[in-house]
């Protein structure tokens, strides 16, 4: 049951005769303002805000409306309340508190008070409530004077105001305050128990929001703050992500946000997305609280010292070309459209890399940003900006790693290395494979990096490379991507200025005009220079790979993609093949996000692995076959033709292992009737599934012994003569 009726509560805005000043300024303290959305909620935010003593309501060009919270009043007058066209009493000001009120409620009482307004609204239920009658257990109704949507408001702002100071340690020596947390921190989680979802328009959102935030800064245990959203939970526990957006994203949009957060590197996220000393990373929906034209619960959400706020746009609802205006080379495959609600986020997650860059970096990104002349010379270089790319990012640094990492790198890393490779190889402009080398600088450590690649629309794979620098935190000279092979930056001494990029192919690639689409199976290659002694041996026993079996003494069956009669046994595990994963059924499978046309009532995790039987669930991705996942849009096609890649053994059986698969290790059924026939979709070779290998050789974990043709007589050393003679053993033991 919620606790008592709060003892004090926001008072009532003055009329306009009392203590309400026309066109009267003041100075802000600690640049307090906020965008709210009339002179009322001005004063309640001054009234609940610690050193505020006089408010200021003027009028703002990108916002609407600044509500000033100020130490002292100023006599001034804001330009803006000067004009002819403003109505009268559009700027407004005041004190805290006019002649005659009560002071303003201490800390303590206003968070008690605060929490206990949100109980109170939950358990009396939106649809029912009426703060003027009293509630089921006959309790006296909270001593508000306004309407029920401006005292709803007034509290989400007093816990917005009252919680950011407590952030800000404004209250750690306030002995009552400290008291009173944990009760409220209890107050809150009986709300939420209380399933007090809430639409915009019931005034309750922001508050509802507020306490959610209020739980996770006091123990960050998202079980209590959303006792009931496992979604939201799991995105907070996983990753410290606060999503406040009132419910308004769905859970597939909430797996796909995940999703970014699962494949970041840890050092980006614990120095990025988590630094700046904050406890947790808040991500607002601003526009998921309006309420017609009033915006007012947007702009007083809690949020962390990490923060972001996004559109009101679900995953599916709009496609965006994040690489409009670039050029790739002849043989590229073509990169499908990205999803606009993932582009936003990842863009705003990508501002928080900026914290992670060192000086160099800093200077480096400046330098390039220097040399740019046209948009081309950047991998964003058709950003829907008026002034176009070049302009906009010369003019904003702080959106460079966002707008080119953010929207593009953690997208396809490999769109952008083609586009940085065309530029320098077709046009001779190096700047785009600058900006490319400056990324990977951003993103990696000192020994390693990470691609994205686009698995589906909302979800993208992290593929480890390997890199070298010039020196510790210097620029990256090499790497090394799986699938692909080397490239080697040099730069200039004096200037750092990137001068010359150098590809060699390798890991099964021999074409160097051949584009970079990294081997999904990520294991970043070995440096080409040999060391120059010998490494000592282990301390510890090597891992040993693959973790089913090795490879067998005396070789594996590879069999045609269309014809299961025509088998090799294949006894060298790194000659080049392609190949299936099977499941545990021994069923063909491919890959499913969730929502692709198929699995319309999956519920299990971001993506699954399906058997290939039937017409749905040849809409999955390939897998084994193809340089990637990838599969083009729209999302119930068939699965285009893509550029061939042959895999060694352990790679393919490493791939599927990585799935939760194998590779397929059984022969395949003969019908009895129609003995050596091939059936579509059988394993191993799952013939006709789509996925460009019934011309190509699979791999299999067949022994070879299971097919008779084959003999196998594993060569044994022989032992050497011994150069001992043997006594012959006695006939009996002697004493």
């Amino acid at each position: 049951a919620p606790t008592a009726a709060p003892t004090a509560a926001p008072t009532a805005a003055p009329t306009a005769d009392e203590c309400f000043y026309p066109s009267r300024g003041c100075s802000t303290a600690g640049n307090r303002r906020l965008p709210l959305a009339n002179a009322e909620l001005c004063r309640v935010a001054c009234e609940v805000t610690e050193g505020c003593e006089f408010f200021s309501y003027i009028p703002d060009e990108s916002v609407g409306f600044l509500c000033l919270l100020c130490a002292a009043p100023e006599n001034q007058d804001y330009e803006q309340c000067l004009d002819e066209g403003a109505p009268n009493g559009q700027c407004v000001g005041g004190p805290e508190t006019c002649p005659g009120e009560p002071p303003e409620p201490l800390p303590a009482e206003l968070l008690t008070s605060a929490t206990t307004a949100a109980a109170e609204f939950c358990a009396r239920g939106p649809d029912d409530f009426d703060w003027s009658t009293p509630n089921a257990n006959n309790e006296p109704p909270l001593p508000f004077a306004g309407s029920d949507e401006e005292d709803l408001l007034g509290w989400a702002l007093a816990l917005f105001a009252i919680t950011r100071e407590w952030q800000d340690g404004v209250h750690d020596d306030d002995v009552a305050f400290q008291a009173a947390l944990g009760p409220a921190a209890d107050t809150s989680a009986a709300a939420i128990l209380d399933n007090c979802g809430e639409a915009p328009c019931g005034y309750g959102a922001a508050l509802v929001s507020n306490v959610r935030s209020f739980l996770l800064l006091y123990d960050a245990n998202a079980s209590r703050a959303f006792a009931d959203d496992a979604k939201r939970r799991a995105l907070f526990d996983e990753h410290s992500i606060f999503l406040a957006d009132d419910g308004y994203f769905d859970e597939a949009s909430v797996d796909a946000i995940s999703n970014i957060y699962a494949t970041l590197p840890t050092r980006l996220m614990e120095q990025g997305v988590l630094g700046a000393g904050t406890q947790f990373c808040t991500a607002t929906c601003q526009e998921a609280f309006r309420c017609d034209d009033d915006t007012s619960q947007g702009r007083i959400l809690v949020v962390t010292k990490t923060s972001f706020n996004v559109h009101r746009r679900r995953l599916g609802e709009m496609p965006e070309n994040v690489f409009r205006k670039t050029t790739t080379g002849p043989t590229w495959p073509g990169t499908p459209m990205a999803d606009n609600m993932m582009s936003v986020f990842r863009h705003e997650t990508a501002h928080q890399f900026d914290r992670t860059m060192n000086p160099r970096q800093q200077e480096l990104r400046t330098s390039i940003a220097g040399r740019c002349i046209v948009d081309e010379n950047w991998l964003r270089a058709g950003l829907l900006v008026k002034e176009g790319s070049n302009a906009y990012f010369k003019a904003h640094h702080q959106e460079i790693v966002a707008g080119n990492i953010g929207n593009q790198y953690i997208y396809s890393t490999s769109t952008q290395l083609e586009v940085a490779r065309y530029r320098a190889d077709a046009v001779g402009d190096l700047l785009p494979m600058a900006w490319f080398a400056f990324e990977v600088d951003v993103v990696g450590d000192e020994t390693s990096a990470t691609f994205f690649e686009r698995l589906g629309p909302g979800y993208t794979a992290a593929i480890p490379v390997g890199l070298d620098r010039a020196y510790a935190g210097g620029p990256v000279t090499q790497l090394r991507v799986p699938g692909c092979g080397y490239f080697d930056f040099a730069y200039d001494v004096s200037t750092g200025h990137l001068t010359s990029y150098a590809y060699t192919p390798g890991f099964g690639e021999t074409d160097p005009a051949t584009p970079c689409v990294p081997n999904l199976l990520g294991t970043p290659f070995p440096t080409r220079e040999p060391t120059l002694e010998p490494t000592p041996a282990p301390s510890v026993p090597p891992t040993a790979a693959p973790s089913r079996s090795g490879f067998p003494p005396c070789g594996v069956i590879v069999m045609k993609g269309n014809d299961q009669n025509t088998v090799e046994c294949e006894t060298t595990p790194t000659e080049g093949y392609a190949f299936t994963c099977c499941d545990d059924s021994n069923a063909c499978t491919r890959f499913h996000p969730v929502g692709t046309v198929g699995d319309e009532t999956d519920t299990g995790p971001p993506y699954a692995f399906r058997a290939v039987t039937g017409a749905n669930n040849m809409n999955g991705y390939c897998l084994g076959g193809k340089t990637d996942l990838e599969k083009p849009d729209p999302p119930n096609s068939f699965p285009v033709a893509g550029r061939w890649i042959a895999s060694t053994y352990w790679e393919a059986k490493l791939k599927c292992e990585e799935y939760g698969l194998r590779l397929c290790d059984q022969k395949p059924p003969q019908d009895p009737d129609n003995p050596g026939v091939t059936s579509a979709g059988v394993a191993p070779h799952c013939k006709s599934t789509k996925c460009n290998k019934d011309d190509k050789m699979i791999w299999t974990d067949i022994p070879c012994e299971e097919y008779g043709q084959f003999t196998c007589a594993p060569t044994v050393a022989p032992t050497e003569a011994q150069t001992t003679t043997t006594v012959a053993p006695t006939d009996a033991p002697t004493d």
